[in-house]
Formats: structure tokens, sequence, C-alpha cells
């Protein structure tokens, strides 16, 4: 199992293979375990765990990629234009670096997006945010 670090530094298409491959072997667990033929049981909490771990990550990206999206400069620098992004962690910012790019691969835009941050809760302090 990979720790955090070196699965923010994997790739999108490296990551979903890891995913598909560990669901796999979740599902030949599970079937083993049901048939009485698993020796290690904590295999299964590792996987589930490994799974989780890969699919978190995954989402992360997914939100930092819509935040810095709905930034307001960036927002114009994407405007009408196809385009695509790529998330890394920046470690000494703690927070989630994007690049957009356009179809003739030039650098569109730059953001950096802090998911971290505390969220307000509840409709009421939502409103005095937005206000």
């Amino acid at each position: 199992m990979a720790n955090i670090v070196e699965l923010r530094e994997m790739s999108d298409d490296q990551l979903l293979k890891r995913l598909e491959d560990s669901r796999e072997e979740l599902f030949n667990l599970r079937f083993q375990h049901a048939s009485a033929r698993l020796s290690d049981v904590s295999r299964l909490r590792t996987v589930r765990r490994e799974i989780a771990q890969l699919e978190t990550v995954l989402h992360m990206r997914d939100l930092a990629i819509e935040e810095a999206a709905d930034q307001e400069d960036v927002a114009v620098a994407l405007n009408g234009k196809d385009w695509s992004a790529e998330a890394h962690f920046n470690y000494e910012e703690s927070a989630w670096e994007i690049t957009f790019s356009g179809d003739d691969e030039d650098e569109l835009a730059t953001a950096l997006v802090d998911l971290n941050k505390k969220i307000k809760k509840g409709r009421r302090a939502q409103r005095r945010a937005n206000n």
C-alpha cells in the first residue's frame, strides 16, 4: 500500500489503473473469504483502505480543478475556450496547483487552491459569507 505522498504524485491514469486492480483484488478476496479459503483476513481491510485513499486523491483533484475554474481570473481566461486541467499537490504551499491548458497545449492559466480552508456550514453562515 502506497502512502498519500506517492499517490498524490501519480498521474490520473496510474491512479485509475491501480484503483481497478484494487477493486478486482477486493472482489477475489471476498470470494475467497466466502468460500473459507482466505488465510489472511486482514488483507480485506487493507485493500478497502487503499481503495478509499485512491478515491480520495482522485476526488480531491476534481474538487481542486472545480474550485480553480470558479475563480474570477481563471474563469475569464477560460471563457469560451476548450481546456483541460492538471492538478498537482504543492507541499510548500499545502495547496493544489492547477494548470489549465488549451487544445494546442499552451498554458491558459494557473491557480493555487487550498481545500483545507474552513468551510462555513449552515445556511446562515453561507449567506453571511456571500454578502
